[in-house]
């Protein structure tokens, strides 16, 4: 039985390529993929709309980066803190 499925170019080749440094054909592969879908009965890797990079870091870490994301959006649009707004804002805490 054949199966005929549409990609970008593109990534037709790079597929391709991976593929066979991994020493498979692209056909070898997508049947391994499918044989796993249906032996599992799911897909055989997690997905997710939150990136890896948020998925996995430290609560901290991801909130010093939004931090810094609306500071630089307050720099751009020159709405920002005075040295003493900022100083009477941290003596608040």
């Amino acid at each position: 039985m054949s199966m005929t499925i549409s990609i970008d170019e593109s990534l037709k080749k790079d597929f391709s390529e991976v593929c066979k440094e991994i020493g498979l054909t692209p056909s070898t592969a997508f049947s391994i993929f499918a044989k796993t879908v249906v032996r599992e009965r799911s897909i055989p890797f997690e997905l997710s709309a939150v990136s890896i990079r948020d998925r996995y870091a430290n609560p901290y870490d991801i909130s010093v980066a939004h931090g810094i994301e609306r500071g630089l959006q307050q720099f751009e649009t020159e709405n920002f803190l005075s040295r003493e707004e900022s100083r009477s804002l941290r003596s608040k805490r």
